[in-house]
């Protein structure tokens, strides 16, 4: 079983994984939460780093099944030029959990476009030991964990916290 990427209606990824989990799929919609400020208060809200997209793990063959039966999933995630919809593997789907959970930094999703570059290792913070790969934005170097099919998590880091692996 791999993991697929399910295209949802907007605002329903929180209602389209309850009702997966509900059915015996595992599910993975990416949030975090964060302080939105006002000028009378602040309120912690939970963010959706990808929406219109829910994590569904599953096999190849029922995700035509899982498309035609429920009318909530409008399609999956396919890489470029193929007709079947994209596996992402279980280790790039835990070190994005992990890299969710952990991270006290907003993490932002950036295209396929980037540049690869070398792979790192993060030394120091609440982060260390996690490895990514250098991805050169325009606001400067960040460390993303690649999403087959959509792009990297990344976040920005100093330099001097990574370690060339």
């Amino acid at each position: 079983m791999n993991w697929y990427i399910a295209m949802v209606r907007m605002n329903t990824e929180r209602q389209v994984a309850k009702r997966l989990n509900s059915l015996g799929f595992e599910t993975f919609v990416p949030a975090q939460t964060e302080t939105h400020k006002w000028s009378d208060r602040r309120k912690k809200v939970e963010r959706l780093i990808l929406p219109l997209y829910v994590f569904v793990k599953t096999e190849a063959d029922k995700t035509q099944e899982l498309k035609d039966t429920y009318s909530f999933i409008y399609g999956w995630m396919k890489a470029p030029g193929e007709t079947k919809p994209a596996a992402v593997p279980d280790d790039q789907i835990q070190r994005f959990k992990y890299m969710i959970g952990q991270c006290d930094i907003l993490v932002s999703m950036e295209a396929m476009t980037v540049k690869l570059g070398s792979n790192v290792r993060v030394l120091r913070g609440s982060l260390q030991g996690l490895t990514g790969t250098i991805c050169i934005c325009e606001d400067g170097p960040k460390v993303g964990i690649r999403i087959d099919c959509i792009g990297y998590a990344c976040l920005q880091i100093a330099k001097s916290d990574l370690e060339i692996i």
